[in-house]
């Protein structure tokens, strides 16, 4: 019993730290928050912080890999030829994840120009096609596949990556649906 509530009040640190930094990285850029600083927000100590990183930028490097991590969950769900025929209901999954972490997820584009997670989303959806075994081996093949793969997987990460940075109208359940349709579609 000792074992989990000392793994809770790990986690439960990990948050408080993570969402101490959210916080500083709304009114402070990342070159100007200190580790004092985070834990001061979060109300504990520098040794509680250095128990679960080495530095700031492994907070953020952590934090990135956690949204990696789910987004590969999500995908790792959906069956490729539904993702390929009907292409919705991935991206609708994908658009809530986004919506329901909006705030860490402009909070880490704030704090560096290249995103772990923004470059880690089409390269997910690529290698998830390519290994998939609904394709068949003499599509596969073919010079272009892998191409095909990333130009999707690509341009849904960079039409995610204009709604974040607000050249994207609309709301991200919209962006769902435009990813949708041009995948349907093929255009």
């Amino acid at each position: 019993m000792p074992q989990k509530a000392e793994y809770r009040n790990a986690l439960r640190s990990r948050k408080m730290i993570q969402d101490a930094f959210i916080e500083l990285l709304r009114t402070k850029p990342l070159d100007k928050i200190t580790v004092t600083g985070i834990v001061e927000k979060a109300g504990l100590n520098r040794g509680t912080f250095y128990a679960h990183y080495a530095d700031i930028n492994m907070l953020v490097q952590s934090m990135e890999e956690e949204i990696v991590q789910a987004l590969y969950a999500l995908l790792a769900d959906t069956r490729i030829p539904y993702l390929l025929k009907e292409p919705l209901p991935f991206f609708l999954k994908i658009s809530e994840y986004f919506e329901q972490n909006q705030e860490l997820i402009l909070a880490l584009m704030s704090s560096q120009p290249t995103n772990l997670f923004i470059v880690g989303l089409p390269e997910l959806i690529a290698r998830h096609l390519a290994a998939s075994a609904d394709i068949s081996e003499d599509v596969r093949a073919r010079a272009s596949f892998m191409e095909r793969c990333y130009f999707y997987a690509g341009g849904a990460g960079s039409l995610y990556l204009a709604w974040f940075r607000g050249t994207v109208s609309g709301s991200l359940r919209d962006v769902a649906y435009r990813l949708s349709e041009i995948i349907r579609r093929g255009y």
